[in-house]
């Protein structure tokens, strides 16, 4: 049986630590192994009447709200949200969007430049804006089942962490001092992670499996020893329920069979390895339990669309 410990204690992937030695939870251990990393591409304000649209970069988009009050809404939706002092909008799939001073949406986009916080405006709207880079194909299992638009709002959540979290990001992003763009990635990962373990209500894909106490036990499971040779029966024994309410509700809530969820998370640990440490394909397929070679790539290939070979190639070139 593989032991997630060996293979991986003690190393970093992007801003999510993989320091397990078997204590790793659920959420951390999903988001290490999809590699979210924070990148903050603007923190400044914009003054007098302006709008942008920052999508584009295929990854899950954010801006938040350092002062002032704007508006926002994605172009295929027609709902608008008023966004104030930490607020926070988060669009999963990059989705086309204007962000913007004017509540008609008239105006021109990505015309105006913004300014430096040498002084706060009184007709400016500080923003800070990135996007949460992710380099794994299992992203969609998280990204594809979430609302076009996340917006959460600071008047919900006054006495948080996330609160907390929130205003030390608007404080940093306001002061600019040295290290700040650091400071704002990595404080964005937090809160990004705070957001998907308390400010979600989804019914399927991979956060709501672990929010569901029937279904949580089986992905933790798979989690902690992902070359084992799973059944449906076996991961139905850890969620001490029956064997076929098992197999349905993980099949409602995932949308795929509990064992091609087990393969598909073993073959994304080998995606892990051979596009970080460019480890052989042969060594990718024994540490995620597959005997040969021959087998490894056939699944993987089935799974990712591409060959293991492929992958190692992307990192030598």
């Amino acid at each position: 049986m593989l032991d997630t410990s060996d293979i991986m204690s003690d190393r970093t992937h992007g801003g999510f630590s993989l320091n397990t030695r078997g204590t790793m939870d659920s959420l951390s251990h999903l988001l290490a192994t999809l590699k979210v990393t924070a990148n903050v591409f603007h923190n400044g304000q914009y003054c007098g009447n302006w709008a942008v649209d920052t999508s584009g970069s295929h990854y899950i988009s954010f801006h938040a709200v350092s002062h002032g009050r704007c508006y926002v809404k994605s172009i295929d939706e027609a709902e608008v949200h008023t966004l104030s002092v930490g607020d926070v909008v988060i669009f999963p799939r990059d989705a086309k969007h204007v962000i913007t001073s004017d509540a008609d949406f008239t105006q021109p986009v990505n015309t105006e430049q913004s300014v430096d916080f040498n002084t706060l405006e009184r007709n400016g709207t500080g923003l800070v804006c990135g996007y949460f880079e992710h380099h794994h194909p299992m992203i969609a299992s998280i990204t594809e089942f979430l609302p076009t638009v996340i917006v959460i709002k600071r008047s919900d959540h006054q006495q948080s962490a996330l609160a907390l979290l929130t205003q030390t990001l608007l404080t940093e992003s306001v002061h600019q001092a040295d290290g700040a763009m650091l400071i704002l990635s990595r404080l964005s990962e937090c809160i990004l992670a705070l957001i998907f373990r308390d400010y979600l209500q989804v019914e399927k894909g991979i956060l709501a499996a672990l929010a569901n106490p029937k279904l949580a036990p089986a992905i933790k499971s798979i989690f902690a020893a992902p070359a084992q040779k799973w059944t449906v029966d076996t991961l139905a024994e850890t969620c001490f329920i029956s064997r076929t309410a098992f197999a349905t509700l993980f099949k409602q809530t995932l949308g795929i069979s509990p064992i091609d969820f087990a393969t598909q998370w073993r073959l994304g640990l080998a995606y892990r390895q051979l596009a970080d440490d460019n480890v052989s394909t042969l060594a990718a397929a024994l540490e995620c339990g597959y005997e040969s070679e021959a087998s490894f790539s056939k699944a993987f290939k089935r799974v990712f669309g591409v060959s293991p070979g492929s992958i190692r190639a992307q990192v030598k070139t």
